[in-house]
């Protein structure tokens, strides 16, 4: 994983375009646009997943360690990054924006990005190591997609990652499935060509479940739940403890997948979970959350002792409830950017903040909302600062401290080796703050 070095922004480009840039290989070869790759020693695969047609179950994105390769010579595998064009329409619905006037621009813009990550690639067996678990629960407005650029670098530092798309109402976009009465197989864009051999080697060829059209179904797309109030407590609360919920079944999922059941994928994508058999280490699982996906992953760790760690990114605390703030007994980490925070909210996390066990908030200097999703790296520098999703740090570096951050917590509870990023931890970094830029009120004794 690189270090932070550097603190401008140094993204220069004045193209229309997404600034996730191609890149050439040895060969001169133009790659895929991309969204940026994972730093670390892992090759990183991923999946879509629905184990579930119900209520029940969980739709997402499974990131994962795969076989040592040049993903960069591979590129043909990787899967966009916007699946479904409905997720486009989500987005721009979401921003309170014409899809039909604004909904052909962001398709333009960023129908062309790709993830760099080998699609339906095996998962990696190590011989004496599992793989440390983490599950990811998105903001208000996000789906499984939307931190890919986290999920790519978590994977390629060896943890599995489950990001989820979360059917609560606080999705852009989700899809859901319902039962179909005709035979029939809908395919989706983000597969490959089921005909296509990839470089010449035929475990490069991607494939769609034979048993799907048995059991076919209609798409159900839902959109973002609006309401008048936004900050209607009751609403929220409810919201949050049913993402804790899925929080809870995806782990169910990942620890069946782990002790060899075979599952069908409802989502139609052929993916043997056998194979992950052994292969998780379900005592060094982790929720990691932006946003509303922060007092997801506070309200996840209150409800599931299985969870021992927690990372909140720039969290919303509204929503949690006096059960939440009682019941959370993990180390947790903060980190929150410079331009979101207000004094309430950081009134709430510094109800967390104990010396019985490890918890520590540090704010990003320069950043915004948004400095760990992906958008920073598909808008340009002038676009980027319009939608308010670059700040003033150069959007590699924003992310880069934040998963920095990340990486190191859980190397240090979970004892696992490399680099514990101890100085941005402490405080200590100058791109850091220890603690919080809000300006809190004195407190009269």
């Amino acid at each position: 994983m690189d270090t932070v070095k550097d603190r401008t922004d140094s993204d220069q480009s004045s193209r229309p375009r997404s600034s996730a840039t191609p890149r050439f290989g040895s060969s001169k070869t133009k790659i895929r646009k991309h969204i940026p790759a994972g730093k670390g020693p892992y090759t990183v695969g991923c999946v879509d997943f629905m184990n579930d047609h119900s209520d029940d179950g969980v739709l997402f994105r499974l990131f994962y360690p795969t076989r040592k390769s040049d993903i960069y010579k591979r590129d043909k595998q990787w899967p966009l990054w916007v699946p479904r064009k409905q997720y486009v329409h989500g987005y721009v619905d979401f921003l309170g924006l014409s899809t039909k006037t604004f909904g052909k621009f962001f398709k333009w813009y960023c129908d062309d990005v790709y993830v760099p990550a080998l699609w339906q690639a095996p998962i990696l067996k190590e011989h004496k190591r599992k793989h440390p678990v983490v599950i990811l629960s998105h903001g208000i407005g996000g789906n499984r997609t939307t931190y890919t650029a986290l999920c790519c670098e978590l994977a390629s530092q060896g943890f599995v990652v489950a990001a989820i798309e979360h059917s609560d109402g606080s999705a852009s976009m989700a899809l859901r499935l319902q039962q179909f009465s005709q035979n029939a197989l809908t395919s989706s864009p983000d597969q490959l060509n089921n005909n296509d051999v990839i470089d010449g080697d035929p475990e490069n060829k991607p494939q769609i479940n034979s048993r799907h059209h048995l059991n076919a179904f209609n798409e159900h797309w839902k959109k973002f739940e609006k309401i008048e109030n936004i900050f209607d407590f009751d609403f929220r609360n409810k919201q949050v403890h049913y993402r804790a919920d899925e929080c809870s079944r995806m782990l169910n999922i990942l620890t069946a997948m782990n002790n060899g059941e075979q599952m069908h994928n409802y989502f139609g994508v052929i993916f043997d979970t056998s194979q992950l058999r052994n292969s998780l280490d379900l005592s060094q699982v982790s929720v990691i959350g932006h946003s509303f996906g922060g007092s997801t992953c506070l309200c996840t760790l209150s409800k599931d002792p299985r969870f021992k760690v927690g990372v909140v990114i720039d969290g919303w605390m509204l929503p949690l409830d006096e059960q939440v703030y009682s019941k959370v007994n993990q180390p947790v980490l903060m980190v929150n950017y410079e331009t979101f925070q207000w004094v309430d909210n950081i009134k709430s996390m510094n109800r967390f903040l104990t010396n019985e066990v490890d918890r520590r908030m540090i704010t990003v200097k320069g950043t915004c909302h948004q400095s760990i999703s992906d958008f920073q790296f598909i808008a340009n520098k002038l676009l980027g600062r319009v939608m308010t999703v670059r700040y003033t740090l150069n959007p590699k570096l924003a992310f880069g401290t934040s998963a920095q951050a990340t990486v190191g917590f859980l190397r240090k509870h979970f004892d696992l080796p490399g680099e514990k990023f101890s100085e941005i931890l402490d405080g200590n970094h100058y791109l850091v703050i220890n603690g919080t830029n809000v300006n809190m009120p004195v407190q009269v004794t």
